[in-house]
Protein backbone atom coordinates (compact mmCIF):
# COMPACT_ATOMS: atom_id res chain seq x y z
CA UNK A 1 0.00 0.00 0.00
CA UNK A 2 1.04 3.12 -1.18
CA UNK A 3 -0.07 6.56 0.83
CA UNK A 4 0.77 9.93 -1.36
CA UNK A 5 -0.90 13.64 -0.86
CA UNK A 6 -1.56 16.81 -1.28
CA UNK A 7 -0.66 16.49 -5.38
CA UNK A 8 -2.50 19.77 -5.85
CA UNK A 9 -3.47 18.80 -9.37
CA UNK A 10 -4.81 22.28 -11.57
CA UNK A 11 -2.99 24.52 -9.10
CA UNK A 12 -2.58 27.74 -9.89
CA UNK A 13 0.30 29.66 -9.19
CA UNK A 14 0.00 33.57 -9.71
CA UNK A 15 3.58 34.53 -7.87
CA UNK A 16 7.14 34.14 -10.42
CA UNK A 17 5.61 32.51 -13.07
CA UNK A 18 4.16 33.20 -16.63
CA UNK A 19 1.19 31.75 -18.35
CA UNK A 20 3.31 29.47 -19.97
CA UNK A 21 5.19 27.92 -17.03
CA UNK A 22 2.52 27.83 -14.89
CA UNK A 23 0.39 25.33 -17.84
CA UNK A 24 3.73 23.36 -17.74
CA UNK A 25 3.75 23.14 -13.81
CA UNK A 26 0.16 21.62 -14.38
CA UNK A 27 1.50 18.99 -16.62
CA UNK A 28 4.35 18.34 -14.54
CA UNK A 29 2.78 17.51 -11.84
CA UNK A 30 0.32 15.05 -13.39
CA UNK A 31 3.08 13.36 -15.33
CA UNK A 32 4.55 12.88 -11.49
CA UNK A 33 2.12 11.19 -10.37
CA UNK A 34 1.76 8.92 -13.38
CA UNK A 35 5.42 7.98 -12.69
CA UNK A 36 4.84 7.30 -8.91
CA UNK A 37 1.95 5.12 -9.63
CA UNK A 38 3.74 3.13 -12.11
CA UNK A 39 5.83 2.32 -8.89
CA UNK A 40 2.81 0.67 -7.01
CA UNK A 41 0.68 -2.43 -8.21
CA UNK A 42 -1.25 -3.31 -5.70
CA UNK A 43 -3.33 -0.23 -3.47
CA UNK A 44 -3.17 3.72 -3.25
CA UNK A 45 -4.20 5.91 -0.92
CA UNK A 46 -4.51 9.73 -1.83
CA UNK A 47 -4.89 11.08 2.09
CA UNK A 48 -6.53 14.23 0.93
CA UNK A 49 -5.40 17.47 -1.62
CA UNK A 50 -5.37 15.31 -4.69
CA UNK A 51 -6.87 18.72 -6.71
CA UNK A 52 -5.59 22.22 -5.85
CA UNK A 53 -9.06 23.29 -5.21
CA UNK A 54 -12.88 22.31 -4.73
CA UNK A 55 -13.35 22.57 -8.46
CA UNK A 56 -9.93 22.73 -10.93
CA UNK A 57 -10.53 23.04 -14.86
CA UNK A 58 -12.63 20.20 -16.54
CA UNK A 59 -9.84 18.92 -18.23
CA UNK A 60 -7.73 18.36 -15.36
CA UNK A 61 -10.07 16.09 -14.05
CA UNK A 62 -10.40 14.45 -16.86
CA UNK A 63 -6.44 14.12 -17.40
CA UNK A 64 -6.36 12.73 -13.97
CA UNK A 65 -9.24 9.99 -14.73
CA UNK A 66 -7.16 8.81 -17.73
CA UNK A 67 -4.24 8.46 -15.44
CA UNK A 68 -5.81 6.26 -12.42
CA UNK A 69 -7.61 4.24 -15.47
CA UNK A 70 -5.22 2.95 -17.05
CA UNK A 71 -3.40 2.38 -13.68
CA UNK A 72 -6.47 0.65 -12.76
CA UNK A 73 -6.84 -1.19 -15.73
CA UNK A 74 -3.37 -2.84 -16.32
CA UNK A 75 -3.95 -4.30 -12.69
CA UNK A 76 -6.92 -6.07 -12.04
CA UNK A 77 -6.21 -6.24 -8.76
CA UNK A 78 -4.88 -3.01 -7.92
CA UNK A 79 -7.35 -1.08 -5.44
CA UNK A 80 -7.65 2.80 -5.03
CA UNK A 81 -8.79 4.75 -1.97
CA UNK A 82 -9.50 8.51 -2.27
CA UNK A 83 -9.67 10.75 0.82
CA UNK A 84 -10.69 13.89 1.03
CA UNK A 85 -8.91 17.03 2.52
CA UNK A 86 -9.79 20.72 3.19
CA UNK A 87 -9.25 21.59 -0.58
CA UNK A 88 -11.99 18.78 -1.19
CA UNK A 89 -14.79 20.05 0.77
CA UNK A 90 -17.08 23.21 0.76
CA UNK A 91 -19.95 24.13 2.67
CA UNK A 92 -22.03 24.80 -0.16
CA UNK A 93 -23.48 21.61 0.00
CA UNK A 94 -25.43 20.81 -3.30
CA UNK A 95 -21.67 21.78 -5.80
CA UNK A 96 -19.79 18.79 -7.22
CA UNK A 97 -16.30 18.48 -6.00
CA UNK A 98 -13.18 17.72 -8.52
CA UNK A 99 -12.28 14.98 -6.01
CA UNK A 100 -16.08 13.56 -6.01
CA UNK A 101 -16.64 14.21 -9.97
CA UNK A 102 -13.54 12.04 -10.50
CA UNK A 103 -14.23 9.01 -7.92
CA UNK A 104 -18.24 9.21 -9.77
CA UNK A 105 -16.26 8.70 -12.68
CA UNK A 106 -13.84 6.37 -12.43
CA UNK A 107 -16.43 3.52 -10.25
CA UNK A 108 -18.78 4.61 -13.62
CA UNK A 109 -15.82 3.38 -15.91
CA UNK A 110 -16.01 -0.39 -15.54
CA UNK A 111 -12.66 -0.55 -13.71
CA UNK A 112 -14.06 1.11 -10.64
CA UNK A 113 -15.29 -1.37 -8.62
CA UNK A 114 -11.57 -1.07 -6.51
CA UNK A 115 -12.35 2.69 -6.22
CA UNK A 116 -13.44 4.16 -2.51
CA UNK A 117 -14.10 7.09 -1.39
CA UNK A 118 -13.57 8.64 1.98
CA UNK A 119 -15.06 11.92 3.56
CA UNK A 120 -16.78 13.75 6.11
CA UNK A 121 -19.58 11.43 5.87
CA UNK A 122 -17.76 8.53 6.87
CA UNK A 123 -15.74 10.45 9.78
CA UNK A 124 -13.83 7.48 11.32
CA UNK A 125 -13.80 4.68 8.78
CA UNK A 126 -11.78 1.67 7.87
CA UNK A 127 -9.22 2.14 4.71
CA UNK A 128 -7.61 -1.53 5.49
CA UNK A 129 -8.54 -4.25 8.30
CA UNK A 130 -6.01 -6.35 7.07
CA UNK A 131 -3.49 -4.03 7.67
CA UNK A 132 -4.80 -1.74 10.26
CA UNK A 133 -5.12 1.38 8.66
CA UNK A 134 -8.19 4.06 9.51
CA UNK A 135 -8.52 7.44 8.58
CA UNK A 136 -10.43 10.73 9.42
CA UNK A 137 -10.95 12.77 6.22
CA UNK A 138 -11.18 16.54 6.53
CA UNK A 139 -14.58 17.22 8.39
CA UNK A 140 -16.63 20.75 8.45
CA UNK A 141 -15.54 22.38 11.16
CA UNK A 142 -13.05 21.91 13.89
CA UNK A 143 -15.53 20.54 17.01
CA UNK A 144 -16.56 17.67 13.97
CA UNK A 145 -12.93 16.81 13.75
CA UNK A 146 -12.27 16.62 17.62
CA UNK A 147 -15.15 14.23 17.96
CA UNK A 148 -13.47 12.19 15.51
CA UNK A 149 -9.95 12.08 16.86
CA UNK A 150 -11.94 11.52 20.99
CA UNK A 151 -13.92 8.46 18.78
CA UNK A 152 -10.42 7.29 17.49
CA UNK A 153 -8.79 7.55 21.17
CA UNK A 154 -11.48 5.37 23.08
CA UNK A 155 -10.79 3.05 20.36
CA UNK A 156 -8.05 0.01 20.27
CA UNK A 157 -5.53 1.50 17.68
CA UNK A 158 -2.27 -1.03 18.81
CA UNK A 159 -0.40 -1.71 15.91
CA UNK A 160 -2.77 0.29 14.03
CA UNK A 161 -2.32 3.57 11.51
CA UNK A 162 -4.51 6.58 11.30
CA UNK A 163 -4.68 8.78 8.32
CA UNK A 164 -5.41 12.47 8.78
CA UNK A 165 -5.53 15.23 7.19
CA UNK A 166 -4.75 18.56 9.49
CA UNK A 167 -2.46 20.61 10.77
CA UNK A 168 -0.51 19.97 13.53
CA UNK A 169 0.09 22.20 17.06
CA UNK A 170 -0.79 25.18 14.54
CA UNK A 171 -2.40 27.74 16.96
CA UNK A 172 -3.79 29.81 13.92
CA UNK A 173 -5.86 26.66 13.22
CA UNK A 174 -7.19 26.22 16.39
CA UNK A 175 -9.09 29.11 15.46
CA UNK A 176 -10.40 27.67 12.24
CA UNK A 177 -13.21 25.80 10.70
CA UNK A 178 -11.42 26.22 7.49
CA UNK A 179 -7.86 24.49 8.45
CA UNK A 180 -8.01 21.95 11.27
CA UNK A 181 -5.33 21.70 13.96
CA UNK A 182 -4.56 18.04 16.07
CA UNK A 183 -3.26 19.49 19.16
CA UNK A 184 -0.27 17.84 21.43
CA UNK A 185 -2.89 16.73 23.89
CA UNK A 186 -5.04 14.91 21.27
CA UNK A 187 -1.83 13.15 19.98
CA UNK A 188 -1.59 11.68 23.30
CA UNK A 189 -4.39 10.23 23.72
CA UNK A 190 -4.36 8.33 20.44
CA UNK A 191 -0.54 7.25 21.42
CA UNK A 192 -1.73 6.50 24.48
CA UNK A 193 -4.71 3.97 22.86
CA UNK A 194 -1.60 2.72 20.08
CA UNK A 195 -2.35 4.09 17.11
CA UNK A 196 0.91 5.78 14.81
CA UNK A 197 -0.36 8.63 12.94
CA UNK A 198 0.25 9.16 8.71
CA UNK A 199 -0.85 13.20 8.38
CA UNK A 200 -1.40 14.90 5.03
CA UNK A 201 -2.09 18.33 4.01
CA UNK A 202 1.52 19.78 5.61
CA UNK A 203 3.97 20.11 2.74
CA UNK A 204 6.98 19.72 4.45
CA UNK A 205 7.87 16.26 6.01
CA UNK A 206 9.03 15.73 9.32
CA UNK A 207 8.42 13.15 12.60
CA UNK A 208 7.70 12.57 15.62
CA UNK A 209 7.35 11.02 18.71
CA UNK A 210 9.75 8.08 17.90
CA UNK A 211 8.55 7.94 14.39
CA UNK A 212 4.91 6.99 15.75
CA UNK A 213 3.77 10.62 14.17
CA UNK A 214 4.73 11.09 10.49
CA UNK A 215 3.75 14.76 8.46
CA UNK A 216 4.48 13.08 5.18
CA UNK A 217 4.59 16.65 3.14
CA UNK A 218 3.66 16.46 -0.40
CA UNK A 219 5.82 14.68 -3.12
CA UNK A 220 6.36 17.43 -5.28
CA UNK A 221 6.74 20.92 -4.88
CA UNK A 222 4.40 22.92 -6.71
CA UNK A 223 6.43 26.21 -4.83
CA UNK A 224 9.27 27.56 -3.99
CA UNK A 225 8.26 27.23 -0.78
CA UNK A 226 7.35 23.41 -1.07
CA UNK A 227 11.03 23.33 -1.45
CA UNK A 228 12.29 25.07 1.20
CA UNK A 229 12.05 22.80 4.43
CA UNK A 230 13.32 19.46 3.02
CA UNK A 231 16.15 17.93 0.65
CA UNK A 232 13.88 15.40 -0.25
CA UNK A 233 10.21 14.45 -0.64
CA UNK A 234 8.30 11.22 -0.04
CA UNK A 235 5.35 8.92 -0.08
CA UNK A 236 4.91 5.96 2.96
CA UNK A 237 4.62 2.32 1.21
CA UNK A 238 3.24 0.44 4.00
CA UNK A 239 4.25 -3.14 4.33
CA UNK A 240 4.21 -6.32 6.44
CA UNK A 241 7.69 -4.85 8.23
CA UNK A 242 6.01 -1.42 8.90
CA UNK A 243 6.31 2.06 7.53
CA UNK A 244 8.88 2.91 4.31
CA UNK A 245 9.41 5.99 2.92
CA UNK A 246 9.88 5.97 -0.81
CA UNK A 247 11.57 9.02 -1.97
CA UNK A 248 9.81 10.88 -4.90
CA UNK A 249 12.16 14.08 -5.31
CA UNK A 250 15.08 15.84 -4.72
CA UNK A 251 16.55 19.35 -4.58
CA UNK A 252 19.40 18.16 -6.28
CA UNK A 253 19.27 19.87 -10.06
CA UNK A 254 15.48 20.85 -9.10
CA UNK A 255 15.74 23.53 -6.66
CA UNK A 256 18.21 26.15 -7.24
CA UNK A 257 19.32 29.44 -5.38
CA UNK A 258 21.46 32.37 -7.62
CA UNK A 259 21.91 35.50 -6.30
CA UNK A 260 21.02 38.40 -8.72
CA UNK A 261 24.04 38.86 -10.09
CA UNK A 262 25.20 35.26 -11.34
CA UNK A 263 20.91 35.10 -12.46
CA UNK A 264 21.98 33.31 -15.75
CA UNK A 265 23.02 30.05 -13.95
CA UNK A 266 19.77 29.73 -13.13
CA UNK A 267 18.19 28.29 -16.00
CA UNK A 268 18.56 24.66 -15.54
CA UNK A 269 16.24 24.02 -12.43
CA UNK A 270 12.28 23.69 -11.45
CA UNK A 271 12.36 25.97 -8.95
CA UNK A 272 14.41 29.07 -8.82
CA UNK A 273 14.72 31.64 -5.76
CA UNK A 274 16.71 34.52 -6.71
CA UNK A 275 18.56 35.80 -3.70
CA UNK A 276 21.23 38.58 -2.93
CA UNK A 277 21.66 42.10 -1.92
CA UNK A 278 21.28 45.11 -4.38
CA UNK A 279 21.53 48.68 -3.50
CA UNK A 280 18.43 51.45 -3.69
CA UNK A 281 19.89 52.25 -7.14
CA UNK A 282 19.75 48.54 -8.20
CA UNK A 283 16.25 47.75 -7.64
CA UNK A 284 15.03 48.34 -11.36
CA UNK A 285 17.62 46.16 -12.34
CA UNK A 286 16.73 43.61 -9.97
CA UNK A 287 13.27 43.28 -11.48
CA UNK A 288 14.50 43.29 -15.14
CA UNK A 289 16.84 40.95 -14.49
CA UNK A 290 14.18 38.16 -13.19
CA UNK A 291 11.94 39.05 -15.56
CA UNK A 292 13.68 38.35 -18.32
CA UNK A 293 14.81 34.80 -16.46
CA UNK A 294 10.66 34.23 -15.91
CA UNK A 295 10.99 34.79 -19.77
CA UNK A 296 13.18 32.42 -21.11
CA UNK A 297 13.61 29.82 -18.44
CA UNK A 298 12.03 26.62 -18.77
CA UNK A 299 11.58 26.56 -14.76
CA UNK A 300 8.28 26.22 -13.20
CA UNK A 301 8.51 29.18 -10.77
CA UNK A 302 10.94 32.07 -9.92
CA UNK A 303 10.53 33.81 -6.83
CA UNK A 304 11.85 37.33 -5.93
CA UNK A 305 13.88 36.83 -2.32
CA UNK A 306 16.53 40.19 -3.06
CA UNK A 307 17.13 42.37 -0.60
CA UNK A 308 16.99 46.24 -1.40
CA UNK A 309 18.73 48.65 1.09
CA UNK A 310 18.57 45.88 3.20
CA UNK A 311 14.97 45.67 3.34
CA UNK A 312 13.40 42.01 2.08
CA UNK A 313 11.33 42.36 -0.90
CA UNK A 314 10.77 39.17 -1.62
CA UNK A 315 7.18 38.20 -3.08
CA UNK A 316 7.01 34.35 -1.90
CA UNK A 317 5.45 34.71 1.24
CA UNK A 318 2.66 37.32 -0.22
CA UNK A 319 2.07 35.69 -2.93
CA UNK A 320 1.61 32.34 -0.85
CA UNK A 321 -1.21 34.61 0.80
CA UNK A 322 -3.01 36.37 -1.94
CA UNK A 323 -3.57 32.53 -3.60
CA UNK A 324 -4.55 31.41 -0.05
CA UNK A 325 -6.94 34.62 0.27
CA UNK A 326 -8.35 33.71 -3.30
CA UNK A 327 -9.14 30.29 -1.92
CA UNK A 328 -11.34 31.69 1.23
CA UNK A 329 -14.96 32.04 0.50
CA UNK A 330 -15.65 34.56 2.38
CA UNK A 331 -19.32 34.22 2.37
CA UNK A 332 -19.59 30.36 3.44
CA UNK A 333 -17.24 31.10 6.31
CA UNK A 334 -20.17 33.68 7.14
CA UNK A 335 -22.43 31.11 6.78
CA UNK A 336 -21.27 28.53 8.47
CA UNK A 337 -21.76 30.92 12.00
CA UNK A 338 -25.45 31.39 11.44
CA UNK A 339 -28.38 29.61 11.57
CA UNK A 340 -31.18 28.65 8.59
CA UNK A 341 -32.88 32.06 9.07
CA UNK A 342 -29.80 34.43 9.02
CA UNK A 343 -28.66 32.83 6.11
CA UNK A 344 -31.95 33.92 4.32
CA UNK A 345 -31.56 36.84 5.32
CA UNK A 346 -28.01 37.47 4.44
CA UNK A 347 -28.80 35.67 0.75
CA UNK A 348 -31.79 38.10 0.55
CA UNK A 349 -29.55 41.79 1.37
CA UNK A 350 -27.11 40.10 -1.17
CA UNK A 351 -29.75 39.09 -3.58
CA UNK A 352 -28.61 36.07 -3.75
CA UNK A 353 -31.19 32.72 -4.20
Amino acid sequence: MMIISDLHIGVQRAGGTTPQSQQALRDHLRNSLESLLATENEWVVVNGDLFDKFTVDTSEVLLTCEIFYRWLGERPSAKLTLISGNHDWSPRGNDVSSFHLLAAMLQMSGVGHDVEVRDHTNGLSRVDASRGVFCVPHMPNQALFDAEIQNAAVTLGKDRYLLLHCNYKNTFADHSDHSLNLSDDQVGALMEAGWSLIIGHEHIGYSLRGGRVLVVGNQFPSSVLDCLGNQTKHAVRLTDKGVELVQTWSRDGFYLEVDWRQIKEGAGADFIRVTGEATSAEAAEVIKAISTLRQTSDAFVITNAVKVAGHDMSGEKAAESIENLKAFDVLSAIYENLNEAEVDTVRGLLCQE
